[in-house]
């Protein structure tokens, strides 16, 4: 029995559908994000396991490696695929999670600084370098359900549907960029929107 609190869909029985499992630092932010994305671009052959815990991105991917372990001998878990959500930002073992993580084909949402980057995305282009706090700051003016003292959210739904896809193109131009600069995964990147698309197109492959 899993220690771990899922947040999403409950079912008395396991489906034989495939599922995405996400294990994330964030307590409210990012599972919240998910959540509402979920709802609007469900697919019926996904289900999304939410994991929030609190601890530096080892943590996190140890929780997702053991969540995998759980399952290995689940016939109905071949497809699974497990994630590992968390911030560059200053956390010194983010290179050790990283390698970890990649050891064990647990795939990585990772964001630099933070996944508010992300959430600026939806709005506008970020190319100059910028920390947490300045991210923060910068969503809130931008989105009006943000706010960077109190509720870390933003999850309406008007909003992703309308803006998802030019947060999708922004975020593959930052990677792209931080390549080309030598820097990959360097500040400001993320790829939360690898996990969001994985969401949005997955099925079940048998």
């Amino acid at each position: 029995m899993s220690r771990f609190r899922r947040i999403g869909r409950k079912s008395a029985v396991r489906s034989p559908a495939a599922r995405i499992v996400v294990a994330t630092e964030g307590k409210a932010t990012e599972p919240d994000y998910l959540k509402a994305f979920n709802r609007i671009y469900e697919n019926p052959s996904v289900r999304i396991v939410l994991i929030p815990v609190g601890g530096d991105p080892r943590t996190v991917v140890e929780r997702a490696i053991e969540e995998k372990e759980e399952s290995k001998h689940d016939p109905l878990a071949k497809h699974d695929t497990y994630w590992a959500m968390f911030d560059r930002d200053s956390h010194p073992r983010y290179e050790e999670a990283r390698d970890l993580a990649r050891g064990n084909n647990i795939l990585l949402a990772t964001s630099n600084p933070c996944f508010e980057l992300w959430g600026v995305f939806h709005y506008q282009e970020q190319n100059a370098p910028i920390d947490r706090h300045q991210c923060q700051r910068k969503l809130e003016k931008l989105c009006p359900d943000y706010n960077s003292s109190g509720g870390k959210t933003f999850s309406d739904r008007q909003m992703i549907e309308q803006r998802y896809l030019k947060a999708v193109e922004r975020s593959g131009d930052s990677l792209q960029r931080r390549e080309n600069e030598g820097s990959p995964g360097g500040n400001p990147s993320t790829t939360v929107h690898e996990l969001t698309e994985s969401i949005r197109h997955f099925n079940t492959r048998g």
